[in-house]
């Protein structure tokens, strides 16, 4: 297990949330298996976990439920980070994603809020970090684990 370099923040205010699950979510195999989910009420705001440039967005899906055919609708945010890491965001509301493309972030500043968008048992953020092994982000990269979270600022 190869752990993330930087230090990053708790995605979604301390006060709404309910658990933290690394373990449970079917889809966190392979190259997710570092992916943790931070269980909250829908429409809790998503904070940013780390300072970074946001290098891509999904804000126009209304579809998601417990179902793999939900796979590719989830509203997400890319970050990336020093050290040549990235964040991803994902389960977000539709269009409440309020940064855009190339915009620089600052830890804890509000980039969204959580929905229920692709692939989703229950309301949560589906959170992970992680480093690109080729161009292709999407398909050529492994998550980092992420040991412990910071209270947001």
């Amino acid at each position: 297990m190869v752990n993330a370099r930087n230090r990053y923040e708790l995605p979604v205010p301390r006060d709404a949330l309910i658990a933290i699950d690394r373990t449970s979510s079917p889809a966190h195999i392979g190259k997710l298996r570092n992916a943790v989910d931070f269980l909250v009420p829908q429409n809790t705001p998503v904070l940013a976990a780390a300072d970074g440039v946001v290098t891509s967005i999904k804000t126009d899906s209304r579809r998601g439920g417990p179902n793999m055919m939900y796979w590719l609708d989830s509203n997400f945010i890319v970050l990336k980070h020093p050290k040549g890491e990235y964040s991803r965001y994902d389960h977000l509301a539709y269009k409440s994603i309020t940064v855009r493309n190339g915009q620089r972030v600052r830890a804890g500043q509000q980039i969204a809020r959580t929905g229920m968008t692709g692939f989703s048992y229950i309301p949560h953020l589906h959170f992970h970090v992680f480093v690109c092994k080729s161009d292709n982000i999407w398909a050529e990269f492994d998550t980092l684990a992420v040991d412990g979270f910071a209270a947001s600022s």
